[in-house]
């Protein structure tokens, strides 16, 4: 008699941290669709468009919505500081300040959180910690900071002082410095307990738990105090989205999510794996304690034939001189070339374009040749699953186990139907297999708690590079001084310099 078959083990899971991935804008990274009749991203300046998109993700027990932003034009496609292909298309042009709409996302929701991209290129840093912390008392902890150094040369022909972007490793020098200065005025010039609004003794605030942090650097010169009380989690979440060498020693040292570019689950994971150890072996932090998203776009249907339709007419509407806006924005102009050159086989003097073709070779799938029109229509479609809720719930299992990512940022196509999808057909189907979360972890919690599922870590945990910099209840001022004099001789090690590894 034959052994009784045995049933295969269910894999056991913990729930992606999953999130909406929008912009201020009416093209984020779907170029061509705001033609198509069931679009409705014209409504993207439109408060009530956020209030129904942050509901809809509630609905869903989405993570948060997380905002992409540029502070200038993609310009570049078909000639220097061009606007116009930008202007036509649509491409992340024009553009809202996302910061604005918190409060509308915030007011509508109870568990929602919210991302926001904000760059250190321009805005001074005393200024910037007074608007993240009013964001975060006005969200109750649901808001995150998506530190960025800008990577438009546009930005700095708009912004800097002399109209010059600067060098990257320059950009990431200036950025480690930054966020060392807003920790400094959100963690070390309050007391947690310096507002004590003693209406007796006619004091709203005590003066002994109030200290300037006089910082004194290589960028910046901020004397403080902190303008605002400080908040409950007293950071926002840390998110990061660095992928250069500088970039991962960012994330590695202040990232507690990592957003990385689309790629192959295999990379994915290579790219997880190294950051992991970086952020043990440089900054003594837990592995654990690094969250890691990256993009996904999903078209889906009720059944396979229905979802490869949408996907065709999706297609259909595809804008490639609008896409080609995004590359031309990071200073490569593919428009001196014909549309199906073959860029492999041609001369190319400008190396930065060069180096981009080498690069897409090594990580296309195709046996094809490399031609303006192929990066195009394959530019945004890196990690993009088609099918029905199942086929593409089985794509997505695939690749969380090969990458061993937590999460994914869903790109929006459609609006909003490509999100309605999402919560209608996929959600459900992800929370059968324990990909999906059935409630929030912490009820009414801060973005940090519901992204650890940690009710208790309100805060930073214990061996990130912030948590000895806060001013904790009770501890006097002379104390905690010289507990930061000891802390300052560690930290100076840690620094992000331009010219060092």
């Amino acid at each position: 008699m034959s052994e009784p078959v045995q049933k295969k083990q269910k894999k056991e899971r913990t729930p992606l941290i999953l999130n909406f991935f929008e912009a201020l804008t009416p093209v984020l990274q779907a170029p061509g669709q705001w033609r198509n009749l069931r679009d409705q991203s014209r409504g993207y300046s439109q408060a009530e468009y956020w209030v129904k998109l942050a509901q809809l993700a509630e609905r869903g027990k989405i993570h948060s919505l997380f905002i992409g932003d540029s502070l200038a034009v993609y310009g570049g496609y078909k000639g220097p500081n061009n606007f116009e292909e930008a202007a036509k298309s649509g491409n992340n042009f024009p553009k809202n300040d996302p910061t604005a709409y918190l409060s509308a996302i915030a007011v509508s929701t109870k568990n929602l959180s919210v991302g926001l991209t904000c760059s250190t290129l321009t805005e001074h840093p005393y200024h910037f910690a007074r608007r993240i912390a009013t964001l975060d008392h006005i969200s109750g902890g649901r808001v995150g900071w998506n530190i960025v150094s800008s990577r438009l040369p546009s930005a700095g022909r708009q912004l800097a002082d002399d109209n010059k972007f600067p060098e990257k490793s320059v950009r990431y020098e200036k950025t480690d410095e930054y966020v060392e200065v807003v920790y400094k005025l959100l963690l070390s010039s309050w007391r947690d307990d310096g507002v004590v609004f003693d209406r007796k003794n006619g004091i709203f605030s005590n003066p002994d738990a109030i200290r300037e942090i006089n910082h004194e650097g290589k960028w910046f010169k901020v004397p403080g105090p902190q303008i605002t009380e400080p908040t409950k989690g007293r950071l926002p979440l840390l998110i990061q989205a660095g992928a250069s060498e500088k970039g991962t020693l960012l994330g590695a040292k202040h990232g507690e999510v990592i957003y990385m570019i689309a790629t192959t689950p295999e990379k994915t994971k290579q790219q997880i794996d190294a950051t992991k150890k970086l952020a043990k072996e440089k900054y003594g932090r837990s592995p654990d304690h690094l969250k890691f998203v990256t993009s996904l776009k999903v078209v889906l249907g009720k059944t396979h034939e229905e979802a490869v339709a949408k996907a065709r007419e999706i297609e259909s509407y595809k804008d490639l001189d609008g896409i080609l806006v995004q590359l031309g924005g990071g200073g490569l102009d593919l428009s001196t070339y014909e549309w199906d050159e073959d860029l492999t086989k041609s001369t190319i003097s400008d190396p930065a374009v060069k180096g981009f073709v080498n690069a897409y070779v090594s990580k296309s799938k195709s046996d094809g040749p490399v031609t303006r029109r192929s990066i195009a229509e394959n530019f945004f479609n890196d990690v993009y699953f088609i099918g029905t809720p199942e086929e593409v719930a089985d794509k997505i299992e695939e690749y969380v186990d090969a990458s061993t990512v937590d999460g994914f940022n869903f790109s929006t196509i459609v609006f909003p139907e490509t999100f309605e999808d999402i919560v209608d057909l996929l959600i459900p189907e992800l929370q059968k297999r324990g990909l999906a979360q059935k409630d929030y972890a912490v009820d009414g919690g801060s973005f940090r708690q519901n992204v650890y599922r940690d009710e208790k870590l309100s805060f930073v945990p214990e061996d990130h590079y912030a948590y000895g910099l806060r001013w904790k209840s009770g501890e006097s001022k002379e104390d905690f001084e010289k507990r930061l004099l000891n802390l300052d001789e560690e930290h100076e090690k840690l620094k992000i310099w331009a010219d060092r590894d």
